[in-house]
């Protein structure tokens, strides 16, 4: 298994369970232990974690993650959401996805399409989409590093603006009740704002989003018209 491959599962396990021990680590991983110690220091050198004597911990609590490191938790399950999500794709659309690391599994699926632009508050996306050549729209604002998008009154205003025929969300959780939140208000109003001007709403959760409740409520699961939800 090459390093890098390591370190996202390493990633995916201490997502899971937040605290790991190196022994674990090396059964799961069929690796020696003196390999997983090298994983997590090179890990922790990338402030993603923090080492105790025997095993590791995040660095912070899961939603504070980098996206840049976020992006590849749980890689299956985002995977399939976006080719759940590609099938709602078509040509001629104006499509807006969120700022979470879930929505960018849907880009690599737009690049087949034609006539087909991305409008998005997420720095991370827009550069995605211009390798891939996609049409895009950055949502001008204040810059929010940890998740690399634009929030604030400005990027509020400019999403007032568009009309978008298709929209994917992947807010932090949904409770069993059907409640939608997440732990950032200003994400969650750029994504109200955008909800009231789509005219398709489709929301991806990974299992771990799944009965949780958080403290800004963006909507329920009656004012969606799609759930997609991993396997």
């Amino acid at each position: 298994m090459e390093t890098q491959s390591r370190e996202k599962d390493i990633l995916d396990i201490l997502y899971e369970k937040e605290r790991v021990s190196v022994l674990e680590l090396a059964k799961t991983l069929f690796v020696s232990e003196m390999t997983v110690r090298r994983d997590l220091s090179v890990l922790e050198k990338k402030g993603v974690i923090k080492r105790y004597r025997g095993g590791a911990v995040l660095s912070t609590v899961s939603n504070e993650m980098p996206i840049s490191r976020r992006f590849f938790v749980d890689e299956d399950e985002k995977k399939y959401l976006g080719q759940q999500a590609a099938k709602f794709l078509s040509d001629n659309l104006t499509v807006y996805i969120d700022s979470s690391s879930t929505c960018q599994y849907i880009i690599p699926h737009m690049s087949r399409f034609k006539d087909l632009t991305l409008i998005t508050n997420s720095v991370n996306s827009l550069l995605y989409a211009s390798k891939l050549q996609i049409p895009c729209i950055l949502l001008g604002g204040k810059y929010y590093d940890r998740d690399m998008c634009l929030v604030g009154t400005m990027t509020e205003e400019y999403a007032a603006q568009f009309n978008v025929d298709l929209a994917f969300f992947s807010p932090l959780g949904i409770s069993e009740n059907g409640i939608i939140s997440d732990i950032d208000i200003e994400q969650t109003s750029v994504r109200k704002i955008i909800m009231k001007r789509a005219k398709k709403k489709v929301f991806l959760f990974e299992k771990n989003k799944l009965n949780k409740t958080y403290l800004h409520t963006l909507c329920h699961r009656d004012d969606i018209d799609e759930l997609i939800i991993s396997n």
